[in-house]
């Protein structure tokens, strides 16, 4: 496989959804392969350097070390440009605050502040203000960039816009990890690439220097005010006044509100001239510092008139009911527009000022909010609204009912008061990361940690500061510690390397072991699968879902596992030069990208559905009622979304699932072959179509099963139907599959009325199981042992069943053998009756009794319903209308029961989404590969002496043979000289049916 086909099977966005993954693993498995002791000396210098670069935690009188972790978490740059942009634009909205909360009384409420708070800001806000407003905030968020719907997790919990810790610890933390742990990941993974992400002091800085010259103020003379004289709590400030004055020659003070003082019109600190200031004091501090001093702060109230302040005025309106703001669309609608409101749904999370109130409730719905809350505790976080530091904070889940709804009461008394309000908040699930950690004996062992971000975006980029905690509530005042998050490149592929340097000899036969396990509950489920559509009574509907849901959480967990990847790339490495090897761990390496972007309860959770589906559908046909199968459709369509969601990311949802059957196929692709067929074949049928009836002949005969039986075995012996190693039975919708390497089972099924449609459907089924128990011996236990797409499988199906099923020479072939089995019920029917019956173009509303010209607007048809019930463009309930105006416009005619319509496929029960092109795909596939044969082979003097041995054979060399160690496009043109085209199979309806005309 060359590299552009490997790189052809993902999206852009699915591969950068994975890339996370990858890089997480890889940075995971490169530290774990690091000895303990190494790790202990690594660990002892990052202790000693943090506590020399002043990163100390006064923690109730007692100096504590700041804990860095021993292993950086890995970002890419498309990453961190799309967390920068939606934090921008989250600080340009929070930036909007004090002048809604001036003139919008609904505002005052949420993010209420005291009465001299307010008078402070209306003596100091102006509208230069609006204009010029700096903040230098950081926003709490969770985002997990080792998922592959990493997007989908950036969720933002909380703003912190004055006073943020971090600044400096931040890029210390980045540094001694970039120094220390980097170089030993990267000697045991030379592809892992990590780089420092631009310094977040040197953005801070610049935020300030910027605003200072945007003012006037091109001395730049700066001051970093904060209660430098309190005891407990973080000594950052000095350490990072002292480190930004010595990298870029500035003049920084370092000061407490009381030491400023105003003269001659400026504001100094001792002898220097102070223009712009960063304050790590909220409004209501500095007003407690001026009662103490009985006292007002001429100079900090000064900066703060002239807008020299960072934060400005915005810093004081972070509760985190602001946060109500943004996700109240009856309030952000009026100050924000469409674009913003869909970014804060998506990213912010749901957050209400705890009240006796009503409110719009996270569906969107107005209710009661205590009533919700109390209902909902599981959903919800209940924390203070002006406090930080992780104090106060309850998870519901980990409370008990009694204990919440008495926080809750208790939050609702307060809900007036600006200082002692709580909000209750949704809930979202905290990424987890594994870290080394020393134990007290010295060892070093994999602990895992919640993680949670804190992004400080500025004009010039983006500074994270990442925490990491045992607890829920992660904090670096809760005894947690930091990580750092560097800058990774993206990975060349989606591999994860070997565990270790030294090669196993065993790795080979340990890989397919695990390979044969994959295949046994692959075909595990195909056995559940097929007894369920032949032999299961009614009654063991449930439990056969449940058994297929372990199996299939069986087969996703062994997927993903890690001990798979492992062996995977040590047998890559070890059989660089084995194309045999190369090509199976391609098709695995394919097979771990899906499963480790679906959660293992998402995919149990399909496999019941797909049970549960198609025990409604089989009901609802039944029944003749499409209403009896809506509603578990609709279930496992909502689960097919999720499932193509996690695939492809930002990427088209219907080219995910479509990708499941036809690798590397997408709309894109399809559509204008579709389309093509589509403007071409309407108009053909429409002038062709016969709307006599179809037997011609068959009409007031009836066609006992049981010879139709004997008929349809018998022909499967002549195609070259091995039934030592397969078997035929029955089914309401006619299917193959394989059960294992000497098991292919194929299902059909009679009518009394029309003996040619169990003929068709044995050679078309027929098709598909002679290519199963085609593939060679050597293959037929690893992952080569199958077809390379869905397309080609229903191109051998379709080849049998339209190019010699449908042709005069196969009919002549088989008459007499229709004679001898069905008996005298067939008396006076000759070769043009069943010809008649098989080949003729005709309007119907049935698919697999469509004629093969007329078969492909079926498929156009069920394409476009599907792909719009995938993109919620169509809802279950309007499917059984949409199908029969979309029949009548296509084909001409309309179903006049759910059976013949709506009904008639099992594929969407099956959760086949995406499947029903596959079978245009192979009809293009079949008149190029039967339009090749017949150049150097006679064939249709072989089909009417029933010699279909050398097509077979030819069909064994240049498709079965190979398995799956070519793409299906690469592998027909191998075989014919051309990619996927319709061309031949326009020649073929033109020599069968007469040319085009309409």
């Amino acid at each position: 496989m060359s590299e552009v086909q490997k790189k052809s099977i993902l999206s852009p966005a699915e591969e950068l959804g994975l890339a996370g993954a990858t890089l997480e693993a890889r940075s995971r498995r490169a530290i774990s392969h690091v000895s303990d002791a190494t790790l202990v000396r690594i660990a002892e210098r990052l202790t000693d350097d943090a506590r020399a670069n002043d990163m100390i935690y006064d923690h109730e009188g007692k100096a504590e070390v700041v804990r860095i972790m021993l292993r950086p978490l890995l970002a890419m740059r498309e990453q961190i440009a799309y967390v920068h942009h939606v934090c921008l634009e989250l600080i340009e909205a929070l930036q909007r605050f004090p002048a809604l909360y001036l003139s919008d009384q609904n505002i005052r409420r949420i993010i209420a502040v005291a009465p001299d708070e307010e008078l402070w800001l209306r003596e100091t806000w102006s509208e230069q203000h609006q204009r010029l407003n700096p903040v230098y905030g950081r926003l709490d968020a969770v985002c997990n960039f080792a998922a592959a719907n990493w997007q989908q997790s950036l969720k933002f919990m909380e703003p912190n816009l004055s006073g943020v810790g971090g600044i400096n610890y931040g890029p210390i933390a980045e540094a001694l990890i970039m120094r220390d742990v980097v170089p030993t990941l990267a000697a045991h993974d030379p592809g892992l690439v990590i780089e420092l992400p631009a310094d977040q002091r040197d953005l801070f800085v610049q935020l300030m220097i910027d605003h200072a010259r945007a003012i006037g103020r091109e001395r730049a003379n700066l001051c970093f005010v904060e209660p430098k004289y309190e005891e407990d709590g973080p000594d950052e400030q000095s350490a990072l006044s002292r480190y930004l004055s010595e990298r870029h020659g500035l003049s920084i003070a370092h000061a407490d509100p009381r030491e400023l003082r105003v003269q001659d019109g400026e504001v100094f600190y001792g002898d220097l001239p102070i223009d712009v200031a960063y304050r790590d004091y909220e409004t209501k501090e500095l007003i407690a510092v001026e009662r103490e001093m009985g006292k007002p702060l001429d100079a900090m109230r000064k900066l703060f008139k002239e807008n020299r302040v960072v934060s400005s005025l915005a810093g004081d309106f972070d509760h985190k009911s602001c946060f109500e703001i943004l996700t109240d669309d009856a309030l952000a609608e009026r100050y924000f527009s469409a674009d913003e409101r869909r970014l804060f749904r998506r990213h912010v999370l749901w957050t209400r000022l705890v009240g006796p109130r009503k409110t719009r409730l996270p569906h969107n719905e107005e209710g009661d909010l205590l009533e919700f809350a109390r209902r909902h505790r599981e959903e919800l976080v209940l924390k203070p609204n002006r406090a930080y530091g992780g104090t106060g904070v309850v998870i519901g889940a980990a409370a008990s009912q009694t204990e919440w709804e008495r926080m809750l009461n208790e939050a609702a008394d307060q809900y007036e008061d600006p200082e002692q309000s709580s909000v209750v908040q949704s809930a979202t699930p905290l990424p987890v990361s594994d870290f080394p950690v020393i134990g007290a004996d010295g060892r070093i062992s994999e602990q895992p940690f919640y993680v949670v971000m804190g992004f400080a975006p500025t004009d010039n980029g983006l500074g994270t500061m990442c925490r990491v905690s045992q607890k829920q509530v992660v904090n670096v005042a809760q005894h947690g510690g930091m990580a750092a998050v560097l800058i990774a490149n993206r990975p060349h592929a989606l591999s994860i390397p070997k565990r270790s340097l030294a090669r196993d000899s065993g790795s080979a036969d340990a890989l397919r072991a695990e390979i044969g396990k994959l295949l046994d509950l692959d075909r595990a489920v195909a056995l559940l699968e097929w007894d369920e559509e032949t032999k299961m009574p009614h009654g063991g509907r449930a439990a056969r879902g449940e058994q297929l849901a372990t199996l299939e959480g069986l087969r996703h967990e062994l997927l993903v596992s890690d001990r798979l990847a492992d062996l995977a790339e040590e047998v890559a490495v070890q059989n660089a030069d084995d194309e045999r090897w190369r090509c199976e761990i391609a098709l695995l390496k394919r097979l771990r990208r899906e499963a480790m972007a679906l959660p293992e309860d998402l995919v149990r959770h399909i496999a019941d559905g797909r049970a549960r589906a198609t025990g409604a559908w089989e009901d609802a046909r039944k029944q003749n009622d499409f209403m009896i199968f809506a509603p578990e459709l609709a279930s496992l369509l909502a689960l097919l979304r999720e499932k193509a969601r996690a695939i492809a990311g930002d990427g088209d949802l219907y080219d995910a699932l479509l990708d499941e059957f036809e690798p590397g196929m997408t709309r894109a692709r399809l559509e204008p072959v579709l389309a093509d067929l589509r403007g071409r074949l309407v108009p053909w049928v429409r002038a062709l179509a016969d709307n006599s009836p179809p037997d011609r002949g068959f009409r007031g005969r009836t066609f006992a099963a049981e010879p139709q039986w004997q008929l349809a075995r018998g022909l499967l012996r002549q195609m070259g139907f091995d039934f030592d190693q397969g078997r035929l039975d029955g089914s309401t919708h006619p299917f193959t599959t394989m059960i294992g390497a000497g098991d292919i089972r194929l299902t059909i099924r009679t009518r009394e009325d029309d003996p040619t449609e169990s003929v068709l459907t044995t050679l078309h089924e027929g098709g598909h199981a002679l290519y199963d128990q085609g593939f060679l011996k050597e293959d037929r236990h690893s992952l080569l042992g199958d077809a390379p797409s869905m397309g080609l499988h229903e191109c051998n199906a379709r080849l049998w069943e339209n190019h010699l099923g449908r042709s005069e020479a196969f009919w002549r072939f088989l008459l007499p053998t229709l004679r001898q089995t069905l008996g005298d019920v067939v008396a006076g029917l000759d070769v043009g009756a069943y010809l008649h019956a098989v080949a003729r173009v005709r309007a119907s509303t049935n698919r697999t009794r469509a004629d093969e010209m007329s078969y492909h607007l079926h498929i156009i048809l069920r394409y476009e319903l599907e792909q719009a019930l995938i993109a919620g463009d169509l809802k279950v309930p309007e499917l059984r209308g949409a199908w029969n105006e979309n029949s009548r416009n296509l084909i001409g005619v309309e179903p006049q029961t759910d059976l013949e319509g709506v009904l008639q496929d099992s594929h969407w029960s099956g959760g086949m989404f995406g499947y029903f092109p596959t079978y245009t795909i192979g009809s293009l596939y079949a008149a190029q590969l039967v339009e090749t044969y017949a150049r150097s082979h006679p064939l249709e003097e072989q089909v009417s002496q029933g010699a279909f041995a050398p097509l077979l054979g030819w069909l064994r060399t240049h498709i079965h043979a190979h398995g799956q160690r070519y793409p299906s496009e690469e592998l027909v043109t191998r075989a014919t000289g051309t990619g996927l085209d319709a061309a031949a199979f326009f020649r073929h309806l033109t020599t069968r049916y007469g040319a085009a005309r309409g």
